[in-house]
């Protein structure tokens, strides 16, 4: 927000700021770029390296970038002041590694393991170590480097993620799902359920997102059917309900885990069938493509938990939000009498919830917004034009509350 303030800023110093409607201003891609490159330099004063100046966004993609005899680089960093009491050296480097030297430094990061990191401040990697089991991350003065894949890596301090990068693209490492959002989705396919069951559902969605490897958990009306039907592609289990330690157990193997809406497993490593769906695409995995296709060709409830290797993590379907009725009916009674001087606010929400409208609601909109249009301009002042509304045939009564 700091990097689109400033980019604001400028603009309005201009002469005739706005006048140009395509605007000076950098693309947001540019924008958020700048903005990670700015960030990433948090870490470096945090621990109290106040004179450093490294661009550690561009460092560590560089260094994620790089394979090492064909290996890609995963591991851990920890940028930490090298003499904090929480480091436990295994071994210390006569000398530190550069990260000006991005080759030996992805050299190093392959003597990296899961339970052990390179330890680095903003400027150099000074041997091989890991946090005490008793660190406080709220300190906040160390900072833990994820190399998880090539060209992909996650600065997260503690447990909390704080910026993931992507061949070179950074974003914001979002929660994939609130346990609310997860639930409520839960209960709407699967009425019959009980909020224990719910519950340990979202349990185990949680062991899946956390582990190392993909995964994908398939949730069927129909599971012990579907497990006798794809017996040949998987392997059958008599009914048991899947525990934390069990779900760790099988999927380290490849394939799906089948379970009804009760958490009851019936078979494992299951290879799923389906026919081509138009919302399968060739930018995500099989994993993701064969989840999508078999929960589409189903006449009966069905969800699909994808843990991609890439840590995308995909629910299908996710429902959209339950809307209230009376916030709807407010909204459009709210546009039927506005004027030029107060009709933005209900347009922007009617617009954005046009999937909740059915006909009738969507014909007094489009007449609000026509009679709204034509009205009468001062010099300067314009009108947003609008495309019209059309009900949704997806959209039914289990979407309002």
């Amino acid at each position: 927000m700091d990097t689109v303030l400033e980019e604001a800023s400028e603009e309005l110093r201009r002469p005739d700021p706005g006048r140009s409607l395509r605007g000076r201003m950098r693309q947001p891609d540019e924008i958020v770029r700048i903005a990670a490159r700015r960030f990433m330099s948090t870490p470096g004063l945090t621990i109290g390296n106040t004179r450093s100046y490294t661009d550690l966004f561009e460092r560590f993609n560089v260094i994620s970038s790089l394979m090492y005899e064909g290996a890609r680089g995963i591991g851990h960093m920890v940028l930490v002041a090298p003499e904090n009491d929480a480091i436990e050296y295994i071994l210390r480097f006569k000398e530190p590694v550069p990260f000006h030297e991005p080759r030996w430094a992805r050299k190093v990061l392959q003597m990296a393991a899961p339970d052990v990191a390179l330890i680095a401040d903003s400027e150099n990697i000074f041997g091989l170590g890991r946090l005490s089991y008793n660190h406080n991350a709220s300190a906040q003065d160390a900072f833990t480097i994820d190399f998880l894949d090539h060209y992909h890596w996650e600065l997260r301090c503690g447990r909390q993620p704080m910026l993931r990068s992507r061949y070179g693209l950074p974003k914001l490492p979002q929660e994939p799902v609130s346990r609310v959002a997860f639930t409520s989705n839960y209960a709407r396919l699967f009425p019959n359920s009980s909020e224990q069951v719910r519950d340990h559902i979202w349990t185990l969605f949680n062991v899946a997102t956390g582990q190392e490897h993909g995964s994908m958990i398939l949730i069927a009306a129909d599971a012990a059917d579907e497990a006798a039907r794809l017996a040949q592609q998987g392997t059958g289990i008599e009914p048991t309900l899947l525990t934390e330690e069990l779900l760790r157990r099988v999927s380290g193997i490849d394939g799906t885990i089948i379970l009804d809406p009760h958490g009851i497993c019936h078979a494992v490593g299951v290879i799923l069938d389906g026919s081509a769906n138009p919302e399968c695409t060739p930018s995500r995995g099989s994993r993701f493509n064969s989840g999508l296709r078999y929960v589409a060709a189903a006449r009966v409830r069905r969800l699909a938990i994808v843990v991609s290797d890439d840590h995308t993590v995909d629910i299908i379907p996710m429902l959209r939000q339950q809307v209230s009725r009376t916030l709807i009916d407010h909204n459009v009674a709210a546009l039927e009498t506005a004027s030029l001087d107060d009709y933005h606010k209900p347009r922007n929400w009617l617009d954005t919830h046009r999937f909740y409208l059915n006909a009738g609601q969507c014909a007094r909109v489009n007449a609000a917004l026509d009679r709204i249009e034509k009205l009468p301009l001062d010099v300067g002042e314009f009108v947003i034009q609008t495309t019209r509304l059309q009900p949704d045939p997806e959209m039914d009564d289990s979407y309002l509350v």
